[in-house]
């Protein structure tokens, strides 16, 4: 399909999205006390947090309940990777119900910055950063009050996608480019400006620089609004999968000397290949760089719940693996050690330790 040849009106409309991206805020229930913490989860029945409210929240049984409980994963956009993370969590989960009774549901997003947010007022149980959010919150950088480490979870490595006639073979070639660095307090702009950064390159030296929400992506690079987007995910993704099947536009990777020197600063990234056609015509491996995704939880979450979410994946790894291709190649000696800056809440680490990887003193 080619964008360019799209009707007049229905080019107005899409210029329209990338002239103007229109914010959506839900409304915040008002939050209960936890010691300093607020704690009313969304999509969780009432009567479960407030009887953590009044119940010893640091003491995790291992063994099945009479009862049902609920949790809930804040992920991030359907077209991208977390959603599928957080459904894959769910369906390990499903796979030992009978042990715990714990019914578990994803939940959509506006990506991490967004699930930072929603922690601190206190409606996420669980929420999916990167790494370096873990990383950064753990040194009072990010405000994330009351998040603890439960583990990693995927490789994200950075790419761009790029329109064939844009002459972009690599970070080098950004200059004089329209790029969309994605929408203002985005983790994804945020790590935008610092990869830009590290090329020697700032805003102003693109021709265009557009903060318009990662959903328009597509949309913008094949109708020739911008020459370049890029993300930091799970591979393979359906953006860049779908800017080369409709379009044509070629994936390119963040390697450069900019990048490494980036690495010999940052200890959440390392470096990582894109394999070989992963992507429609990309026949060669797409060297970059990137981090681990991260599952936090919040500290009033039940510990019950947080050690059955952690040993559930580690146990039905296999189903974990098979339910997305970015997590086919996830290791879980990994998911305990690397990525992991915040320390962990005290339902992972009663976990970690079972299995022998934990030592003491423990992580609380």
């Amino acid at each position: 399909m080619d964008m360019r040849r799209l009707p007049i009106a229905a080019a107005a409309v899409f210029m329209a999205a990338w002239s103007s991206a229109a914010a959506l805020a839900a409304d915040a229930p008002a939050p209960l006390a936890v010691g300093q913490l607020s704690y009313k989860p969304d999509a969780i029945p009432r009567s479960q947090y407030m009887e953590v409210l009044g119940g010893d929240a640091l003491q995790p049984s291992t063994t099945g309940q009479a009862r049902d409980y609920f949790v809930a994963i804040y992920s991030g956009s359907t077209i991208g990777v977390y959603y599928y993370v957080a459904s894959a969590i769910c369906r390990a989960m499903e796979k030992n119900f009978a042990k715990h009774r714990i019914h578990c549901v994803p939940l959509r997003s506006l990506g991490v910055a967004s699930n930072v947010s929603l922690m601190e007022q206190g409606r996420a149980q669980f929420v999916i950063v990167q790494s370096d959010t873990n990383y950064y919150a753990s040194k009072g950088q990010i405000a994330l009050p009351g998040g603890h480490s439960v583990m990693s979870l995927h490789n994200e490595l950075g790419a761009m996608a790029v329109g064939r006639e844009s002459g972009i073979l690599g970070p080098a070639d950004l200059r004089d480019k329209r790029v969309n660095l994605g929408s203002e307090g985005t983790a994804s702009r945020a790590l935008w400006l610092e990869f830009l950064a590290a090329q020697g390159l700032a805003i102003g030296d693109l021709e265009q620089a557009f903060s318009v929400t990662q959903e328009y992506n597509v949309m913008g690079l094949c109708g020739d609004y911008i020459d370049a987007f890029g993300l930091w995910i799970g591979h393979p993704a359906a953006p860049f999968r779908d800017a080369a099947e409709i379009c044509g536009a070629r994936i390119v990777g963040m390697a450069s000397p900019g990048t490494d020197k980036l690495l010999g600063e940052r200890s959440f990234y390392f470096h990582g290949e894109i394999p070989a056609n992963t992507y429609p015509d990309q026949q060669e491996p797409v060297r970059s760089y990137g981090f681990k995704a991260s599952l936090i939880a919040y500290q009033p979450v039940d510990p019950y719940l947080v050690y059955w979410v952690t040993r559930s994946v580690v146990e039905e790894i296999q189903t974990f693996r098979s339910a997305h291709p970015s997590l086919s190649a996830v290791k879980t000696r990994e998911m305990f050690e690397q990525g992991n800056f915040l320390p962990f809440h005290p339902g992972a680490a009663r976990y970690w330790r079972e299995i022998g990887w934990l030592r003491e003193p423990p992580i609380n």
